[in-house]
């Protein structure tokens, strides 16, 4: 996929991209740390959630990104949000950001 988005997308935006997973990769949390997440039931465990963001076919600018949160474990709808925007991936992602921000346990 790095190798097709290199072919329409300016040097500049990877770089930015690059630096940007390369952050997000150093807060990664590879073990547990809730104590849902070693119950098997994972009793405890309230709300499920997805993340999506797409670009327009072709333009390397316009981007959607989309959320959704569910209930769990009936799964049902909590909360959608979607915004679309004119920029690059990371800044497509500020949204979740002040989301998370608000809505933190």
């Amino acid at each position: 996929m790095a190798q097709e988005a290199a072919g329409w997308l300016p040097e500049e935006t990877l770089s930015l991209w690059k630096r940007e997973q390369a952050r997000l990769k150093a807060r990664v949390v590879d073990r547990d740390t809730e104590a849902w997440q070693r119950d098997p039931a994972f009793s405890g465990l309230r709300r499920v959630g997805g993340v999506d963001v797409s670009f327009v076919k072709g333009d390397s600018v316009r981007a959607c990104a989309s959320l959704v949160v569910l209930s769990y474990p009936e799964l049902e709808f909590c909360l959608q949000v979607a915004k679309q925007n004119s920029s690059s991936l990371p800044s497509a992602c500020q949204p979740f950001r002040c989301w998370k921000q608000l809505h933190a346990p």
